[in-house]
């Protein structure tokens, strides 16, 4: 990391690629306009051949800072060329005059119009070489045809020689306009870049290299390596070849990390400000398949996905069809064999894992999709309208394609590609639609009415088969219908989702007890002879009531019958169950807590001996309410001892 002055300028920084085939002059023309040799590694001077991504920066006469990012045009490193293809804001291809369009040509192009490159400039390069002009208008004849339907349809075609200086103040020229042609940066998004370069400084460390896609991001700040979730600081930046404070989208930039080394992060791997980007082995996308694929696509092929810098290997589910034929365009998913970190809307280009030679591309729809069964039918023309629809129809899809489990608000830009701002305005106006609702204020969680509905259709079943089981019960409490959801949502959503779904009338609440509106608690008057008895029973033997087994013999009641019967009078709340086999009535339990609260006015704790004397029981009853108590948190244990805690704020 150079020590040199900050540069500034007033002008756009952005980033221009090359493309184009192999020896048509793409370096030598890199060279010719900034005195750059972008080929790094000796063996690409023995060879005379460019094998990786090489860096140039250029300032222009109108003070237009330019990075170019030379890629190799061998068939054989086009996995080099499409890592340092993501994230050009232009590009120049490059055609030499003298043997005109070839295969790596059209591949390049391909690739760049696959990913919605916007603009660039045409350059027929070596026109040296070429005996007259009327070659050179062959050429530009041939190259105008092959651009026919792509970004560069109407790009400038500037021929130039990098020997004689012909043609290179007319590029130049075009250069210096191209920021107007350029879009806008996504500065309203979160820091983002893929990693293209990784090595060490002598006396700084680990330096990366890449293209700032969106966001900044600011020296001594902490971001996060993906797909490895690995947080790392920045210790120093720089753009486009000078020291900064800060990088901003657009440029080309190095940034110094700290605690790691070169090895741990590499090609492939991003950088990104923490939770901007959703990591899965799945994307759900739209892919199109070139118009000169060799043969149609098959379901479930194993290809090469290249998505920003990376490439891993996966397969390829058709989810409509069986076959994808050249020139179409589909719905698709891909089951990687490694992590993937993306977001809505990046775009991606697929190979062919053997021989390898381009397929086809397109834009991701869902980062990372909902394993849920039950929207595999409708899938394709749901993730159509969320490629496609309005900002509102897409966040309405976003949500419900995640099925039960709904998205929580830090997540929902990346899946739905809206900035925070303009997430936070849909997700209220959806709310205000009904369509949605927030089950956690606190992390934001939004699920879609539909699979509401659902969940209230699921615990209708539960209170149905509960009634059915135990029809002398009210219903069942929070808690028990907590249980049944606990895989999916904490307390205080269960707690949401009821409120929500007794106020559309999926069920009743009774106080404490939900249950359906048919249901109406059947108790036996020999029931309630008997649970009569067992009270008067229980409250006649005072501190010390008879346990189960006794219990049970007095009432005359078998095992199965009188465990039911206990049961129920603890779930109505007229029996509280201290130990397994050991209950006592609501009112004996407000006695002795009553005692025990007086004893802790003058006492700072108590022991079971001295609990067991208060009360005047045995030592096991003694044991037996005090681990109660403890369980209730009324009462802390400290080895032998309890110490006052919910007991005494419950009586104030």
């Amino acid at each position: 990391m150079s020590s040199t002055k900050s540069a500034t300028s007033s002008f756009r920084p952005f980033v221009m690629g090359t493309s184009g085939h192999i020896d048509h002059g793409k370096t030598t023309l890199i060279k010719a306009l900034t005195g750059v040799d972008t080929d790094r590694w000796a063996e690409e001077k023995k060879r005379g051949i460019t094998i990786d991504l090489g860096f140039a920066h250029f300032v222009d006469a109108n003070a237009n800072q330019i990075a170019f990012v030379d890629v190799p045009g061998h068939e054989k490193f086009i996995h080099n060329m499409l890592a340092g293809v993501a994230g050009m804001d232009a590009i120049l291809l490059v055609v030499a005059a003298d043997e005109g369009v070839m295969p790596q040509t059209r591949e390049h192009l391909n690739i760049c119009n696959l990913l919605h490159i916007k603009t660039g400039i045409v350059v027929l390069t070596r026109i040296d070489m070429v005996e007259d002009q009327e070659m050179v208008d062959l050429c530009r004849e041939e190259v105008a045809e092959l651009l026919e339907g792509t970004f560069l349809e109407v790009a400038q075609i500037v021929p130039v020689s990098a020997v004689t200086g012909a043609g290179l103040d007319e590029l130049r020229n075009a250069l210096s306009k191209m920021p107007k042609q350029i879009q806008i940066p996504e500065t309203d998004k979160a820091f983002r870049l893929n990693v293209d370069r990784s090595f060490t400084v002598k006396g700084f460390g680990t330096v990366i290299t890449g293209t700032v896609l969106s966001g900044s991001v600011s020296q001594d700040e902490e971001i996060q390596q993906l797909p490895q979730l690995r947080n790392l600081r920045i210790r120093g930046l720089q753009a486009h070849g000078h020291p900064v404070k800060t990088v901003h989208a657009g440029q080309r930039a190095a940034l110094n990390i700290a605690g790691i080394s070169k090895e741990e992060i590499q090609r492939g791997d991003q950088l990104a400000q923490a939770e901007s980007l959703l990591t899965s082995y799945m994307l759900n996308a739209s892919l199109t398949l070139l118009d000169d694929a060799a043969a149609v696509l098959k379901n479930r092929t194993r290809i090469r996905l290249y998505l920003g810098s990376r490439e891993v290997f996966g397969r390829l589910v058709l989810l409509e069809g069986d076959t994808l034929s050249p020139g179409e365009t589909t719905i698709v998913q891909f089951r990687s064999e490694s992590l993937l970190s993306t977001r809505h809307g990046d775009r991606f280009i697929i190979r062919s894992y053997s021989p390898m030679f381009t397929l086809g591309g397109g834009m991701v729809i869902d980062p990372s999709p909902s394993k849920s069964r039950r929207v595999m039918h409708e899938l394709p023309e749901r993730l159509r309208r969320l490629q496609d629809g309005a900002e509102n129809v897409r966040a309405e899809e976003v949500i419900y394609l995640q099925s039960v489990r709904g998205v929580i608000e830090s997540e929902f830009s990346v899946r739905s590609g809206l900035s925070v701002k303009q997430s936070a305005k849909i997700l209220q106006l959806l709310q205000s639609q009904k369509k949605v609702i927030c089950v956690e204020p606190l992390s934001k969680r939004f699920i879609h009415v539909e699979h509401v509905a659902r969940i209230g259709k699921f615990l209708k079943k539960v209170l149905e088969l509960h009634h059915k089981k135990f029809l002398d019960r009210e219903g069942m409490t929070r808690s028990e219908l907590s249980g049944k959801l606990s895989l999916i949502f904490n307390e205080k959503e269960v707690e949401n989702l009821l409120k929500y779904l007794v106020k559309v009338g999926a069920f009743l609440q009774h106080g404490i007890y939900y249950s359906l509106a048919e249901h109406q608690p059947q108790v036996s008057k020999s029931q309630e002879d008997s649970l009569a008895r067992c009270l008067a029973l229980i409250q006649q033997t005072g501190f010390q009531p008879v346990r189960q087994t006794h219990l049970l013999e007095e009432l005359e009641l078998n095992e199965k019958d009188g465990i039911k019967l206990l049961k129920s009078a603890v779930h109505s709340k007229r029996l509280v169950r201290v130990a397994a086999d050991l209950h006592y009535a609501p009112e004996q339990i407000e006695a002795i807590l009553e005692k025990l609260r007086s004893y802790f006015k003058d006492n700072s704790n108590i022991t079971v001996i001295q609990f067991k004397e208060l009360l005047n029981i045995s030592r096991k009853h003694a044991i037996d309410l005090l681990e109660y108590f403890d369980s209730q948190r009324l009462t802390i244990r400290e080895d032998n001892q309890r110490f006052p805690a919910k007991i005494l704020v419950e009586n104030d």
